[in-house]
């Protein structure tokens, strides 16, 4: 089949990757000049995502087409959904994190306590601890305010619509990573739980075994939002877990950064599922191939692939932007062992916090 994606970035070029070992013919959208994708095989649209013409022509070279990232306007794909089997109403959800709240709400899904801020004066009804976060186009930690007092309100304006969120004090964070074909049969990987610095994840770690009652928890939650959506493809949500119980947090229409261990910690993959997924095909339910962890490589992170390149079992994943830049997902590199001691000796050794 012809593969549309709309997004050259490193989603992009793994799933072109996945796409190609299944023999498929992969057209991507991309503006960017050198971006992941053009490591692959596949042909450059170079056009705006949102630029008519180029929609256009990768409407006419696809006989399916999916996205890699939230951030395209969904008016722009309405005239082109019958091709794109992940749909648009995840996409536009996903795209305002109040609308996110209110639609995990509305399954009988916990999330935090929250309230809508569009204007100085909604601060007063302000609850704290809190998180100030804009609705829209905020990730990795950005747009993003911790309140702890209404004096730490009195320096923020508020000029776009905004969601304060309760504060939770989480004991840890997971996401759930899941691909739904179009027979409406799903594959999870494990729970993964993840590690964030300033905003950003740092590491991702699978959760094979254990954590019964927070897998099926949020594996049930989870389920309810990919069948509420109808979403065919990879889908990813990411929890607070508190006592033992999940919260959620937000959602992801596309495969995610902590789901990326599968490529070599998984007999399949989220990208390989993905690709099963949408082109009428079954999903492959993942088995563990060894113990298994990612660790993101930003762009102050250089020596972490010097160090990778020394030790077994371990994958270094570049992503070939020209730029480096402080905080710019630049590379992951995922670590296999036959042990959990194993896994954490091999980051340490990468961070340079052990020799060996």
């Amino acid at each position: 089949m012809r593969i549309g994606i709309i997004g050259g970035g490193q989603l992009g070029m793994m799933l072109a990757e996945a796409a190609e070992k299944h023999h498929h013919q992969v057209f991507v959208l991309e503006p960017k000049k050198n971006p992941s994708t053009s490591h692959t095989k596949s042909i450059i649209i170079p056009y705006r995502y949102e630029d008519p013409q180029g929609l256009e022509l990768l409407y006419l070279n696809s006989d399916v087409i999916i996205y890699e990232f939230e951030n395209i306007g969904v008016e722009h794909l309405k005239k082109y959904v019958h091709k794109i089997p992940q749909g648009i109403k995840a996409l536009e959800i996903s795209q305002d994190r109040m609308a996110e709240k209110v639609f995990a709400k509305s399954l009988g899904i916990p999330t935090p306590q929250f309230i809508s801020i569009n204007q100085k004066d909604d601060l007063k009804n302000a609850f704290y601890p809190s998180i100030l976060k804009t609705t829209r186009l905020g990730y990795d930690g950005k747009g993003q305010y911790k309140l702890t007092s209404f004096h730490d309100t009195e320096n923020i304006d508020i000029d776009q619509p905004m969601i304060l969120e309760e504060y939770i004090p989480f004991d840890y964070e997971i996401s759930v990573v899941l691909t739904r074909d179009m027979y409406h049969q799903i594959a999870f990987l494990p729970i993964i739980k993840n590690q964030h610095v300033n905003g950003i994840l740092d590491t991702s770690f699978p959760l094979w075994d254990g954590y019964d009652h927070v897998r099926d928890e949020s594996y049930h939650y989870a389920k309810l939002l990919v069948e509420k959506l109808d979403y065919v493809g990879t889908f990813a949500i990411e929890f607070f877990v508190k006592d033992n119980h999940v919260i959620f947090n937000e959602m992801a229409p596309r495969p995610h950064n902590s789901g990326h261990f599968s490529i070599e910690g998984a007999t399949i993959s989220q990208f390989e599922n993905m690709i099963l997924a949408v082109t009428h095909q079954h999903v492959i339910k993942p088995d563990m191939t060894k113990k298994s962890l990612m660790i993101n490589v930003l762009g102050q992170h250089q020596n972490y692939a010097l160090r990778a390149k020394r030790l077994n079992d371990v994958f270094i994943h570049d992503y070939y932007k020209e730029e480096s830049l402080v905080n710019r997902k630049m590379a992951h590199i995922t670590c296999c062992a036959d042990s959990d001691d194993q896994l954490f000796s091999l980051e340490k050794i990468i961070k340079g916090e052990l020799h060996g």
